[in-house]
């Protein structure tokens, strides 16, 4: 829980995550503190939950993974008019394999009620071993953590859910 004073993250450094080879793989180079306003629009691709897992929160704010959505829009934008669907944009330049997002059919955008720190950085490549390919990344994504209220919680301090919906709805 953030208190009244405190900014989500503020008292982190990258050196807390820099033992986990996973994370530190998953940037290009060393990602920077950056300090994010209330009122900024993140978002995040996902996976629809379904079955026995229909009711979890999709990992919506127990993942630390986001991305800017002014950014975000343009990078679509710019591969829309290439006629490149919004899923192949997001799983080729933030290099989003298969294990970690199997189907990438939703998106899901928060709206920050309150100044948070996390850290940015280009997005590395990934070989999906399943696809037998290689996503270049090169998109630049946010390492938020600690955004959800308590583990197990479908709700953030420091957040509200602004919109669901299907990738296909970005076409």
């Amino acid at each position: 829980m953030v208190g009244p004073m405190a900014i989500l993250n503020g008292d982190l450094d990258w050196r807390v995550f820099e033992s986990n080879e996973k994370l530190r793989g998953a940037f290009r180079g060393i990602p920077a503190k950056t300090r994010i306003d209330p009122g900024a629009v993140l978002c995040r691709f996902i996976t629809t939950e379904t079955g026995k897992k229909r009711y979890r929160d999709s990992g919506i704010y127990s993942s630390p993974w986001w991305l800017d959505w002014s950014t975000t829009a343009s990078m679509l934008d710019r591969w829309k008019r290439a006629r490149v669907a919004p899923r192949d944009v997001i799983r080729g330049r933030l290099a989003v394999t298969r294990q970690f997002s199997p189907r990438l059919d939703s998106m899901v955008q928060i709206i920050l009620t309150r100044p948070v720190y996390a850290w940015k950085g280009i997005a590395r490549h990934q070989e999906d071993k399943a696809s037998a390919v290689t996503y270049l990344g090169g998109g630049e994504q946010l390492f938020l953590p600690n955004l959800v209220s308590d583990p197990g919680s479908l709700s953030s301090a420091v957040a509200i859910l602004h919109c669901y919906c299907s990738v296909d709805a970005l076409v």
